[in-house]
């Protein structure tokens, strides 16, 4: 018996031993530690806008407890939370409602629970703003005719907000006028062959605060009276000829689509676009129906530009090279991209200028010179203009300014 009642003394004495020891190391922590306490705060960035609430949550994963973690928006305390715990995540909530919209602090400490209670802090500039986004459509009598180019702009009371705007099938971006502007535009290419009639087009926006706002109105889409062309013949030897040395036409209209998705979010272009060549006459208004033996029955989604053989082409408008290739039909090729979707592409060139795919050209800059490479029986500059990869009328977008 004396045996186990010593035994169990020295079992005593090591866990008090161990207990005191801890003690004292935690005693010493307590008193010695001076790091500031670290955490992230997620969901909340430097200027960004909040409308209703503030939610928030902050994580950490610190060396020592963390007591309590406060957030003070303009100096006076919104929101306090005790965690003390060295691993967790809380989160806040803070009501707006009552603050005046604009620029306001917020401010997110935390303090451990040692001795010299030591402290960090996070302080953002934000902005609330808890007003209604208003919108409105800047015309509300919206008339275009087949082939043609509907510019929809919307005024609303918001910079920075971002919208969609969905007509038939296709929805398309809304993008500020100008830098810093409060109204939206949009560029919506009818195509030759869409259906006429009166149909419903929506918009619907979000501002940085998150308010929506959702408009619609009437668009009456007319029937264009195209002309028509007896058509024109190549020769067979030409047309094995451009077989050979091009590239297929499925293969530009994967190109063009692909592009779409690199194009800048912005306009490229300043002012109206220019007619690349000095005309001398018109061969082929645009639209124009037209039968060939390779192509059959087809509408003319282009105009065709004559002047003397060889003579200069220049860029329409400010934009990117993003083709110079030779395909079958167009022969060699130049397309640019003016941001927005918009593009337009030179066909049938003799010679390539001195350009690259990725270079940033200007309006009136060389692209080649006048040929008849392609399906093509004459010198002349077939010219097209698209959007979103819809062949639409280029001669509106000389006389007009977008």
């Amino acid at each position: 018996m004396a045996f186990f009642h010593r035994a169990r003394s020295f079992f005593v004495s090591i866990i008090a031993i161990v207990f005191a020891g801890w003690c004292c190391l935690g005693l010493y922590s307590y008193f010695t530690h001076k790091a500031a306490p670290e955490f992230v705060v997620d969901s909340v960035q430097e200027q960004q806008t909040f409308g209703k609430a503030i939610n928030v949550e902050i994580r950490a994963h610190n060396s020592y407890k963390i007591g309590v973690v406060t957030a003070t928006l303009d100096d006076k305390l919104v929101a306090e939370n005790w965690v003390k715990a060295k691993e967790f995540k809380t989160q806040f909530s803070i009501p707006t409602m009552a603050l005046a919209d604009g620029e306001h602090t917020l401010v997110f400490t935390a303090k451990d629970t040692s001795y010299h209670a030591n402290s960090s802090a996070q302080q953002f500039q934000i902005c609330i703003d808890n007003a209604p986004l208003n919108a409105a459509f800047t015309n509300n009598d919206h008339i275009v005719y087949q082939g043609k180019t509907l510019h929809l702009v919307v005024a609303t009371n918001k910079r920075n907000a971002t919208g969609l705007l969905a007509f038939g099938m296709r929805t398309y971006h809304l993008t500020p006028t100008a830098e810093g502007s409060t109204s939206y535009e949009c560029f919506i290419p009818i195509d030759c062959e869409a259906q006429i009639g009166e149909q419903v087009l929506t918009a619907e926006l979000q501002d940085l605060a998150e308010h929506k706002a959702k408009i619609s109105c009437h668009v009456s889409v007319k029937s264009f009276d195209f002309p028509k062309q007896r058509g024109f013949s190549v020769s067979e030897e030409k047309v094995a000829q451009e077989k050979e040395a091009g590239l297929s036409m499925q293969k530009l209209g994967e190109i063009l689509e692909k592009s779409l998705a690199e194009s800048p979010a912005k306009k490229l272009w300043n002012g109206p676009f220019l007619y690349p060549i000095d005309v001398l006459r018109v061969t082929t208004p645009f639209g124009e129906i037209r039968t060939t033996s390779v192509s059959g029955r087809y509408l003319h989604k282009g105009i065709d530009l004559v002047n003397r053989p060889r003579s200069i082409i220049w860029a329409a408008q400010h934009g990117k090279i993003i083709i110079k290739d030779r395909f079958f039909t167009t022969g060699n090729t130049v397309v640019i991209d003016h941001g927005l979707g918009v593009q337009t592409l030179y066909a049938h060139l003799e010679t390539f200028a001195d350009i690259e795919v990725g270079q940033v050209v200007k309006k009136g800059s060389p692209l080649g010179k006048v040929g008849m490479t392609g399906y093509a029986n004459g010198y002349h500059l077939h010219w097209e203009l698209r959007i979103n990869n819809i062949p639409v009328d280029p001669t509106e977008w000389t006389s007009l300014v977008y």
